[in-house]
């Protein structure tokens, strides 16, 4: 059995992969030859103080005393995001970062 293909069908058959082929290339040129570049700088984070927990330490009272200038609820929260602590609760020797305003 022969098949024959007409105008109609010889354009969607050489179109389309010449059609894919031209935006796979284009793409590829785009890649290769765009300007932007990551950036080698860390991204800065808020500024920290280290303190390391003792007997008696709670978190309120942490945020209280370093996290000068913050709201206490908001400090305790950004602690426990900084420093990955579940339900609050503080192990003696860890050492925690504290968020604290920088000038």
């Amino acid at each position: 059995m022969r098949i024959r293909i007409n105008r109609r069908g010889w354009a969607v058959l050489v179109g389309i992969p010449v059609f894919l082929l031209t935006i796979a290339a284009a793409f590829m040129f785009t890649m290769f030859t765009s300007s932007a570049q990551a950036s080698t700088d860390l991204p800065s984070g808020p500024a920290t103080v280290e303190v390391t927990v003792i007997p008696g330490d709670t978190l309120w009272g942490l945020a209280s005393e370093y996290a000068a200038g913050y709201e206490v609820n908001a400090a305790m929260n950004h602690i426990e995001e900084l420093n990955s602590i579940d339900a609050g609760v503080l192990y003696v020797g860890d050492t925690l970062d504290i968020p604290v305003l920088s000038n």
